[in-house]
Protein backbone atom coordinates (compact mmCIF):
# COMPACT_ATOMS: atom_id res chain seq x y z
CA UNK A 1 0.00 0.00 0.00
CA UNK A 2 1.56 3.25 -1.20
CA UNK A 3 2.00 6.33 1.27
CA UNK A 4 2.98 9.65 1.16
CA UNK A 5 3.92 12.06 4.13
CA UNK A 6 4.62 15.37 3.96
CA UNK A 7 8.13 16.96 5.63
CA UNK A 8 7.93 19.91 6.78
CA UNK A 9 10.38 21.47 9.89
CA UNK A 10 9.95 19.81 13.40
CA UNK A 11 10.55 22.46 16.29
CA UNK A 12 11.13 19.70 18.76
CA UNK A 13 13.81 16.77 17.87
CA UNK A 14 12.40 13.80 15.83
CA UNK A 15 13.67 10.83 14.33
CA UNK A 16 13.87 12.71 10.97
CA UNK A 17 16.68 14.99 10.37
CA UNK A 18 17.26 17.73 7.40
CA UNK A 19 20.32 18.18 6.10
CA UNK A 20 22.20 16.13 8.79
CA UNK A 21 25.95 16.23 8.88
CA UNK A 22 28.05 14.17 6.46
CA UNK A 23 30.56 12.69 9.27
CA UNK A 24 27.42 11.59 10.61
CA UNK A 25 26.23 9.49 8.00
CA UNK A 26 29.63 8.45 5.99
CA UNK A 27 33.14 6.76 6.76
CA UNK A 28 35.37 8.59 5.39
CA UNK A 29 33.76 11.58 4.44
CA UNK A 30 36.06 14.33 4.44
CA UNK A 31 37.38 12.33 0.54
CA UNK A 32 33.12 13.02 -0.39
CA UNK A 33 33.49 16.83 0.85
CA UNK A 34 30.81 18.72 -1.34
CA UNK A 35 30.39 15.51 -3.57
CA UNK A 36 27.78 13.92 -1.58
CA UNK A 37 25.09 16.01 0.61
CA UNK A 38 23.22 14.13 3.47
CA UNK A 39 19.76 15.88 2.36
CA UNK A 40 16.96 13.48 5.09
CA UNK A 41 18.26 11.18 6.75
CA UNK A 42 15.42 9.07 8.83
CA UNK A 43 15.29 6.16 11.40
CA UNK A 44 13.61 3.23 10.12
CA UNK A 45 11.10 3.14 12.43
CA UNK A 46 9.51 5.74 10.53
CA UNK A 47 9.01 3.40 7.51
CA UNK A 48 8.71 0.02 9.30
CA UNK A 49 8.78 -1.21 13.05
CA UNK A 50 11.18 -3.90 12.01
CA UNK A 51 13.84 -1.46 10.77
CA UNK A 52 13.25 0.58 14.12
CA UNK A 53 16.95 1.97 15.03
CA UNK A 54 18.49 1.20 11.25
CA UNK A 55 19.66 5.08 9.66
CA UNK A 56 18.45 5.59 6.30
CA UNK A 57 20.03 8.46 4.80
CA UNK A 58 18.85 10.48 1.30
CA UNK A 59 22.31 11.66 -0.51
CA UNK A 60 22.12 14.28 -2.88
CA UNK A 61 24.85 13.59 -5.25
CA UNK A 62 25.33 15.19 -9.09
CA UNK A 63 23.29 13.91 -11.89
CA UNK A 64 25.64 12.08 -13.42
CA UNK A 65 25.47 9.25 -11.11
CA UNK A 66 21.86 7.50 -11.23
CA UNK A 67 22.79 5.02 -8.39
CA UNK A 68 25.05 4.85 -5.54
CA UNK A 69 25.77 1.41 -3.38
CA UNK A 70 26.73 1.34 0.41
CA UNK A 71 27.21 -1.03 3.35
CA UNK A 72 25.99 -0.29 6.41
CA UNK A 73 28.64 -0.50 9.78
CA UNK A 74 28.11 0.75 12.96
CA UNK A 75 25.14 3.25 11.91
CA UNK A 76 27.32 4.87 9.05
CA UNK A 77 27.49 3.96 5.35
CA UNK A 78 30.52 2.52 3.36
CA UNK A 79 30.79 3.34 -0.50
CA UNK A 80 31.07 -0.47 -1.80
CA UNK A 81 32.89 0.57 -5.34
CA UNK A 82 35.31 4.00 -5.91
CA UNK A 83 33.12 6.55 -7.41
CA UNK A 84 34.48 9.36 -9.31
CA UNK A 85 32.40 12.57 -8.37
CA UNK A 86 31.69 15.84 -9.74
CA UNK A 87 31.47 18.55 -6.93
CA UNK A 88 27.92 19.23 -6.13
CA UNK A 89 26.31 22.67 -7.10
CA UNK A 90 27.08 25.36 -4.81
CA UNK A 91 23.94 25.82 -2.06
CA UNK A 92 23.69 28.86 0.25
CA UNK A 93 23.05 28.45 3.76
CA UNK A 94 18.99 29.24 3.20
CA UNK A 95 19.16 25.75 1.04
CA UNK A 96 21.17 23.96 3.50
CA UNK A 97 19.66 24.56 6.99
CA UNK A 98 20.33 21.45 9.68
CA UNK A 99 16.90 20.97 11.20
CA UNK A 100 14.37 18.22 12.08
CA UNK A 101 11.88 17.33 10.29
CA UNK A 102 8.00 16.13 10.87
CA UNK A 103 5.59 13.90 8.69
CA UNK A 104 2.90 16.11 8.79
CA UNK A 105 2.64 19.46 7.49
CA UNK A 106 0.32 21.72 10.30
CA UNK A 107 -0.17 25.15 10.15
CA UNK A 108 2.16 27.45 12.14
CA UNK A 109 1.90 30.65 13.82
CA UNK A 110 3.90 33.59 12.30
CA UNK A 111 4.08 37.21 14.24
CA UNK A 112 4.19 40.12 12.79
CA UNK A 113 5.75 43.02 14.62
CA UNK A 114 2.87 46.03 14.99
CA UNK A 115 4.40 48.03 17.03
CA UNK A 116 5.58 49.20 20.84
CA UNK A 117 3.46 50.95 23.66
CA UNK A 118 5.68 52.11 27.08
CA UNK A 119 3.83 52.15 30.08
CA UNK A 120 4.65 53.28 33.26
CA UNK A 121 5.33 51.52 36.14
CA UNK A 122 1.05 52.88 37.16
CA UNK A 123 -0.12 51.06 33.55
CA UNK A 124 -0.62 54.40 31.74
CA UNK A 125 0.76 54.12 28.50
CA UNK A 126 3.19 57.05 28.12
CA UNK A 127 4.35 56.70 24.35
CA UNK A 128 3.59 54.31 21.75
CA UNK A 129 5.81 53.90 18.10
CA UNK A 130 6.15 51.64 15.29
CA UNK A 131 9.71 50.87 13.90
CA UNK A 132 8.17 49.15 10.39
CA UNK A 133 5.43 51.72 10.03
CA UNK A 134 6.44 55.16 11.25
CA UNK A 135 10.00 54.79 12.10
CA UNK A 136 10.35 58.25 13.28
CA UNK A 137 7.06 58.70 14.23
CA UNK A 138 5.69 58.53 18.37
CA UNK A 139 2.64 59.19 20.01
CA UNK A 140 2.97 61.07 23.37
CA UNK A 141 0.31 60.83 26.48
CA UNK A 142 -0.32 62.88 29.66
CA UNK A 143 -2.59 62.10 32.20
CA UNK A 144 -4.61 63.76 35.13
CA UNK A 145 -7.07 62.42 37.51
CA UNK A 146 -10.72 63.05 36.45
CA UNK A 147 -13.69 61.71 38.68
CA UNK A 148 -10.92 59.59 40.23
CA UNK A 149 -9.79 58.21 37.35
CA UNK A 150 -6.00 58.71 35.46
CA UNK A 151 -7.35 60.08 31.97
CA UNK A 152 -5.25 61.32 28.94
CA UNK A 153 -5.50 64.71 28.45
CA UNK A 154 -3.52 65.51 26.05
CA UNK A 155 -1.84 63.16 22.55
CA UNK A 156 1.05 64.65 20.94
CA UNK A 157 2.74 63.68 17.65
CA UNK A 158 6.40 63.69 18.16
CA UNK A 159 8.97 63.50 14.91
CA UNK A 160 12.33 62.16 15.58
CA UNK A 161 14.70 64.89 14.68
CA UNK A 162 18.20 62.87 15.24
CA UNK A 163 20.35 63.48 17.79
CA UNK A 164 17.69 62.15 20.38
CA UNK A 165 15.61 65.41 19.61
CA UNK A 166 11.88 64.80 19.23
CA UNK A 167 9.99 67.85 17.75
CA UNK A 168 5.91 68.24 19.17
CA UNK A 169 4.28 68.52 15.95
CA UNK A 170 0.71 68.42 16.59
CA UNK A 171 -1.15 68.28 20.16
CA UNK A 172 -4.99 66.71 20.40
CA UNK A 173 -6.33 68.42 24.03
CA UNK A 174 -9.19 65.80 25.28
CA UNK A 175 -12.27 68.14 27.40
CA UNK A 176 -14.35 65.92 29.67
CA UNK A 177 -18.13 66.43 30.82
CA UNK A 178 -19.16 66.69 34.40
CA UNK A 179 -19.30 62.86 34.85
CA UNK A 180 -15.63 62.30 32.84
CA UNK A 181 -17.13 61.76 29.95
CA UNK A 182 -15.27 63.01 26.70
CA UNK A 183 -16.88 66.06 25.74
CA UNK A 184 -14.83 67.68 22.48
CA UNK A 185 -11.42 67.16 21.18
CA UNK A 186 -9.11 70.27 20.40
CA UNK A 187 -5.92 69.84 18.07
CA UNK A 188 -3.12 72.67 17.81
CA UNK A 189 -0.59 72.91 14.98
CA UNK A 190 1.72 75.56 15.10
CA UNK A 191 3.05 77.19 12.87
CA UNK A 192 6.81 76.57 12.30
CA UNK A 193 10.05 76.10 10.50
CA UNK A 194 10.99 72.29 10.79
CA UNK A 195 14.67 70.89 10.20
CA UNK A 196 15.14 67.12 10.33
CA UNK A 197 18.77 65.49 10.45
CA UNK A 198 19.49 61.45 9.82
CA UNK A 199 22.66 59.94 10.31
CA UNK A 200 23.94 57.49 8.49
CA UNK A 201 25.55 54.56 10.00
CA UNK A 202 27.70 51.92 8.37
CA UNK A 203 29.13 48.56 9.37
CA UNK A 204 31.70 46.67 7.43
CA UNK A 205 30.67 43.22 6.64
CA UNK A 206 33.35 40.19 4.84
CA UNK A 207 32.33 41.09 1.31
CA UNK A 208 31.62 44.77 1.76
CA UNK A 209 29.53 47.12 3.84
CA UNK A 210 25.94 48.02 5.19
CA UNK A 211 24.46 51.65 5.20
CA UNK A 212 21.38 52.40 7.33
CA UNK A 213 20.15 54.73 9.19
CA UNK A 214 20.06 56.04 12.80
CA UNK A 215 16.40 54.29 14.63
CA UNK A 216 14.79 56.43 17.03
CA UNK A 217 15.58 55.24 20.32
CA UNK A 218 12.27 53.65 21.43
CA UNK A 219 12.34 51.60 18.31
CA UNK A 220 15.85 50.09 18.18
CA UNK A 221 16.00 46.07 17.95
CA UNK A 222 15.77 44.26 21.56
CA UNK A 223 15.94 40.59 20.83
CA UNK A 224 13.89 38.06 22.39
CA UNK A 225 15.31 34.62 23.37
CA UNK A 226 12.42 32.94 22.08
CA UNK A 227 11.34 34.72 19.26
CA UNK A 228 14.73 35.87 18.00
CA UNK A 229 15.19 39.52 16.45
CA UNK A 230 11.51 40.69 16.54
CA UNK A 231 11.55 43.16 14.06
CA UNK A 232 11.67 42.19 10.36
CA UNK A 233 11.36 45.80 8.87
CA UNK A 234 14.11 47.76 8.79
CA UNK A 235 13.15 51.98 7.53
CA UNK A 236 16.25 52.00 5.21
CA UNK A 237 18.94 49.18 4.70
CA UNK A 238 21.54 49.12 1.49
CA UNK A 239 23.79 46.29 1.18
CA UNK A 240 26.76 46.38 -0.84
CA UNK A 241 29.06 43.63 -2.13
CA UNK A 242 32.55 44.33 -3.39
CA UNK A 243 35.56 42.03 -5.25
CA UNK A 244 38.59 44.04 -6.45
CA UNK A 245 36.92 44.18 -10.08
CA UNK A 246 33.10 45.20 -9.43
CA UNK A 247 30.54 45.71 -7.15
CA UNK A 248 26.69 45.59 -6.48
CA UNK A 249 23.95 46.83 -4.12
CA UNK A 250 20.62 45.87 -2.87
CA UNK A 251 19.12 48.95 -1.78
CA UNK A 252 15.45 49.97 -1.45
CA UNK A 253 14.34 46.91 -2.86
CA UNK A 254 16.22 47.13 -6.02
CA UNK A 255 19.68 44.87 -6.92
CA UNK A 256 21.80 47.58 -8.97
CA UNK A 257 24.95 46.59 -10.57
CA UNK A 258 27.76 49.46 -9.94
CA UNK A 259 29.05 51.01 -12.78
CA UNK A 260 32.76 51.03 -12.17
CA UNK A 261 34.35 54.47 -12.14
CA UNK A 262 37.30 56.66 -11.34
CA UNK A 263 36.20 56.83 -7.48
CA UNK A 264 34.18 53.82 -6.30
CA UNK A 265 33.44 55.25 -3.18
CA UNK A 266 32.11 57.96 -4.78
CA UNK A 267 29.47 56.69 -6.61
CA UNK A 268 28.16 54.91 -3.69
CA UNK A 269 27.97 57.43 -1.41
CA UNK A 270 25.30 59.87 -4.57
CA UNK A 271 23.93 56.38 -4.83
CA UNK A 272 22.89 56.09 -0.75
CA UNK A 273 22.44 59.96 -1.11
CA UNK A 274 19.56 59.07 -3.44
CA UNK A 275 18.03 56.14 -2.08
CA UNK A 276 18.01 57.66 1.57
CA UNK A 277 16.23 61.25 0.18
CA UNK A 278 13.57 58.92 -1.53
CA UNK A 279 13.41 56.88 1.86
CA UNK A 280 12.91 60.20 3.73
CA UNK A 281 10.25 60.47 1.34
CA UNK A 282 8.16 58.02 1.16
CA UNK A 283 8.04 57.46 5.05
CA UNK A 284 7.13 61.20 5.35
CA UNK A 285 4.61 61.66 2.78
CA UNK A 286 1.61 61.72 4.67
CA UNK A 287 3.18 64.28 7.12
CA UNK A 288 4.56 66.15 4.34
CA UNK A 289 1.14 66.69 1.89
CA UNK A 290 -0.87 67.15 4.85
CA UNK A 291 0.85 68.44 7.75
CA UNK A 292 3.19 70.82 5.81
CA UNK A 293 0.97 71.02 2.38
CA UNK A 294 4.21 70.07 0.29
CA UNK A 295 3.16 68.29 -2.75
CA UNK A 296 6.61 67.68 -4.48
CA UNK A 297 9.59 66.31 -3.15
CA UNK A 298 11.86 68.96 -5.10
CA UNK A 299 10.31 71.80 -2.75
CA UNK A 300 12.47 70.01 0.48
CA UNK A 301 15.58 71.76 0.61
CA UNK A 302 18.33 68.97 1.44
CA UNK A 303 22.08 69.07 2.91
CA UNK A 304 24.56 66.79 2.95
CA UNK A 305 27.61 66.79 5.07
CA UNK A 306 29.95 63.82 4.07
CA UNK A 307 32.92 62.37 5.14
CA UNK A 308 34.72 60.16 3.61
CA UNK A 309 33.04 60.87 0.47
CA UNK A 310 29.69 59.15 2.18
CA UNK A 311 26.98 60.51 3.57
CA UNK A 312 27.15 61.50 7.14
CA UNK A 313 24.32 63.40 7.73
CA UNK A 314 21.65 64.50 5.72
CA UNK A 315 19.69 67.33 6.34
CA UNK A 316 15.61 68.35 5.17
CA UNK A 317 14.38 71.56 5.97
CA UNK A 318 10.56 72.89 5.65
CA UNK A 319 7.85 74.97 6.63
CA UNK A 320 4.34 73.71 8.66
CA UNK A 321 1.39 76.52 8.86
CA UNK A 322 -0.68 76.47 11.88
CA UNK A 323 -4.01 74.72 11.74
CA UNK A 324 -6.36 74.50 14.28
CA UNK A 325 -9.84 71.98 14.56
CA UNK A 326 -11.91 71.38 17.38
CA UNK A 327 -15.27 68.80 17.34
CA UNK A 328 -17.09 66.99 19.55
CA UNK A 329 -18.61 63.51 20.27
CA UNK A 330 -21.78 62.50 19.24
CA UNK A 331 -23.72 60.85 22.11
CA UNK A 332 -27.18 59.18 21.48
CA UNK A 333 -27.24 58.14 24.73
CA UNK A 334 -24.77 58.38 27.71
CA UNK A 335 -25.04 56.98 31.48
CA UNK A 336 -22.91 54.91 34.00
CA UNK A 337 -23.41 51.69 31.91
CA UNK A 338 -24.41 51.89 28.53
CA UNK A 339 -23.39 54.99 25.96
CA UNK A 340 -23.92 54.95 22.30
CA UNK A 341 -22.49 56.91 20.02
CA UNK A 342 -21.50 58.27 16.70
CA UNK A 343 -17.41 57.77 15.46
CA UNK A 344 -16.37 57.88 11.68
CA UNK A 345 -19.20 56.66 10.58
CA UNK A 346 -19.52 53.98 12.77
CA UNK A 347 -22.08 53.59 15.69
CA UNK A 348 -20.80 51.87 18.43
CA UNK A 349 -23.39 50.78 21.88
CA UNK A 350 -21.33 50.18 24.43
CA UNK A 351 -22.92 48.10 27.98
CA UNK A 352 -21.02 47.37 31.50
CA UNK A 353 -22.55 43.83 32.23
CA UNK A 354 -19.83 43.90 35.55
CA UNK A 355 -17.64 41.33 34.72
CA UNK A 356 -17.37 42.25 31.39
CA UNK A 357 -17.90 45.29 29.10
CA UNK A 358 -20.11 44.72 25.68
CA UNK A 359 -19.29 46.45 22.27
CA UNK A 360 -21.13 46.29 19.43
CA UNK A 361 -20.11 47.99 16.18
CA UNK A 362 -22.51 49.28 13.47
CA UNK A 363 -21.10 50.45 9.94
CA UNK A 364 -22.19 49.55 6.35
CA UNK A 365 -19.74 46.81 6.18
CA UNK A 366 -22.09 44.95 8.62
CA UNK A 367 -22.64 44.70 12.33
CA UNK A 368 -19.56 43.05 14.97
CA UNK A 369 -19.22 42.29 18.57
CA UNK A 370 -16.49 42.11 21.24
CA UNK A 371 -15.75 42.48 24.96
CA UNK A 372 -13.75 44.15 27.47
CA UNK A 373 -12.51 43.41 30.83
CA UNK A 374 -15.26 45.01 33.27
CA UNK A 375 -12.48 46.60 35.24
CA UNK A 376 -12.44 49.19 32.95
CA UNK A 377 -15.44 52.29 33.13
CA UNK A 378 -17.14 53.28 30.03
CA UNK A 379 -15.26 56.58 29.91
CA UNK A 380 -11.49 54.40 30.00
CA UNK A 381 -13.40 52.14 27.02
CA UNK A 382 -14.39 55.28 25.11
CA UNK A 383 -10.97 56.96 25.29
CA UNK A 384 -9.38 53.49 24.13
CA UNK A 385 -11.75 53.45 20.80
CA UNK A 386 -10.93 56.74 20.11
CA UNK A 387 -7.24 56.64 20.27
CA UNK A 388 -7.35 52.82 19.14
CA UNK A 389 -4.79 52.44 22.24
CA UNK A 390 -4.55 50.37 25.69
CA UNK A 391 -3.77 52.96 27.58
CA UNK A 392 -4.19 51.70 30.73
CA UNK A 393 -2.98 48.20 31.65
CA UNK A 394 -2.59 46.47 34.76
CA UNK A 395 -1.25 42.99 33.35
CA UNK A 396 2.11 42.54 32.68
CA UNK A 397 2.21 38.68 31.92
CA UNK A 398 -0.79 38.63 29.53
CA UNK A 399 0.67 37.23 26.53
CA UNK A 400 -2.58 37.17 24.05
CA UNK A 401 -5.62 38.91 23.38
CA UNK A 402 -8.53 38.70 20.97
CA UNK A 403 -8.43 42.07 19.71
CA UNK A 404 -10.43 44.66 17.95
CA UNK A 405 -9.34 48.22 19.61
CA UNK A 406 -5.63 48.60 17.87
CA UNK A 407 -6.70 46.85 14.61
CA UNK A 408 -9.83 47.69 13.90
CA UNK A 409 -13.08 46.68 14.91
CA UNK A 410 -14.47 44.18 11.94
CA UNK A 411 -11.92 41.50 12.00
CA UNK A 412 -10.81 40.24 15.64
CA UNK A 413 -6.83 39.77 15.33
CA UNK A 414 -4.87 37.32 18.06
CA UNK A 415 -2.49 39.48 19.33
CA UNK A 416 1.12 38.18 20.97
CA UNK A 417 2.48 40.15 23.65
CA UNK A 418 6.03 40.41 24.86
CA UNK A 419 7.53 42.47 27.61
CA UNK A 420 10.64 44.30 28.68
CA UNK A 421 11.41 45.72 32.03
CA UNK A 422 13.05 49.01 31.56
CA UNK A 423 14.12 52.03 34.01
CA UNK A 424 10.88 53.76 33.57
CA UNK A 425 8.30 51.27 33.03
CA UNK A 426 7.24 48.63 30.78
CA UNK A 427 7.58 48.50 27.30
CA UNK A 428 5.05 46.49 25.73
CA UNK A 429 5.64 44.60 21.60
CA UNK A 430 2.76 43.89 19.86
CA UNK A 431 2.63 41.10 17.39
CA UNK A 432 -0.24 40.03 15.29
CA UNK A 433 -0.61 35.86 15.07
CA UNK A 434 -0.66 35.01 11.55
CA UNK A 435 -1.75 31.22 11.11
CA UNK A 436 0.42 29.73 7.89
CA UNK A 437 0.44 26.48 6.31
CA UNK A 438 4.06 24.95 7.56
CA UNK A 439 6.41 24.91 4.63
CA UNK A 440 6.94 21.50 3.22
CA UNK A 441 10.81 20.47 2.66
CA UNK A 442 9.43 17.48 0.42
CA UNK A 443 7.88 14.54 0.58
CA UNK A 444 8.38 11.08 1.60
CA UNK A 445 6.70 7.79 -0.30
CA UNK A 446 6.27 4.66 1.32
CA UNK A 447 4.83 1.17 0.17
CA UNK A 448 5.97 0.81 -3.57
CA UNK A 449 8.02 2.91 -5.92
CA UNK A 450 6.71 5.63 -7.91
CA UNK A 451 8.88 5.37 -10.76
CA UNK A 452 9.51 8.58 -12.69
CA UNK A 453 10.95 6.36 -15.40
CA UNK A 454 11.61 2.71 -15.75
CA UNK A 455 11.51 0.17 -13.01
CA UNK A 456 15.03 0.05 -11.62
CA UNK A 457 14.60 -1.77 -8.81
CA UNK A 458 18.60 -2.83 -7.44
CA UNK A 459 19.10 -7.08 -6.66
CA UNK A 460 21.31 -8.06 -3.75
CA UNK A 461 24.26 -9.91 -4.13
CA UNK A 462 22.13 -13.18 -4.46
CA UNK A 463 20.34 -12.27 -7.35
CA UNK A 464 17.37 -11.41 -5.20
CA UNK A 465 15.13 -7.85 -5.53
CA UNK A 466 16.45 -5.51 -2.83
CA UNK A 467 13.37 -4.17 0.12
CA UNK A 468 12.17 -0.95 -1.06
CA UNK A 469 12.26 1.49 2.26
CA UNK A 470 11.00 4.94 0.55
CA UNK A 471 11.38 7.63 -2.37
CA UNK A 472 12.08 11.08 -1.25
CA UNK A 473 10.75 14.15 -3.53
CA UNK A 474 12.67 17.35 -2.30
CA UNK A 475 12.97 20.93 -2.86
CA UNK A 476 16.93 20.86 -3.49
CA UNK A 477 16.42 18.44 -6.37
CA UNK A 478 15.70 17.37 -9.98
CA UNK A 479 14.43 14.66 -9.33
CA UNK A 480 13.27 11.31 -7.09
CA UNK A 481 15.72 9.47 -4.80
CA UNK A 482 14.48 5.59 -4.23
CA UNK A 483 16.69 3.90 -1.14
CA UNK A 484 16.21 0.37 -1.21
CA UNK A 485 17.91 -2.19 1.36
CA UNK A 486 19.15 -5.68 1.64
CA UNK A 487 19.11 -7.40 5.60
CA UNK A 488 20.88 -10.42 4.95
CA UNK A 489 23.72 -8.45 3.30
CA UNK A 490 23.13 -5.11 5.15
CA UNK A 491 23.52 -3.39 2.07
CA UNK A 492 21.51 -0.08 1.12
CA UNK A 493 21.15 1.27 -2.34
CA UNK A 494 19.90 4.68 -3.65
CA UNK A 495 18.87 5.14 -6.83
CA UNK A 496 18.27 8.65 -8.85
CA UNK A 497 15.70 9.47 -11.47
CA UNK A 498 15.63 12.85 -13.33
CA UNK A 499 12.22 14.11 -13.26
Amino acid sequence: MKKKLNLSHSKKKSKIEGFPKLQDCLIEAKEFKKKLMPIVKLDGGVVNEKWEGLPFTFMLQNVDVDRIDFKLEEGKYQLLAPLKLRKLEEYSASDVKREYLQTTADKVEELDYQKVDHYSNDGLLQYSGSLSYSPNRRLVYHYETINGVPMPVTKTIQHFLGNGEWLDLEVYTYDYDSDGFLDKTTTQQPARDIRMVEKMVYKKTRKGFTASKELAPHHLPVVDPELGDRYTVIPFSAVFKESETDWNVTIGGRYIIGKEKENRLAAQGELIHLHAFNNFYDLNSRFLKNTCEIENQREIPVKVNWKDELPDTIEYTFSCPEKNDQWSLNYMEKSATKVIMGQWGDKHTIEHLGHEIQITNENRFGTSHFTLSGHYTLPQVIMMIRTQSYLWCDDFEQQRISDRIMTGYTIPMLINFTYTKTKTGMDRVSHVVKIKENKTEGKLRLGKPDWVQSNETPRDPDGKKMEFVAQLDHSNMFGTLYLFYSEKHQLISQVFQCS
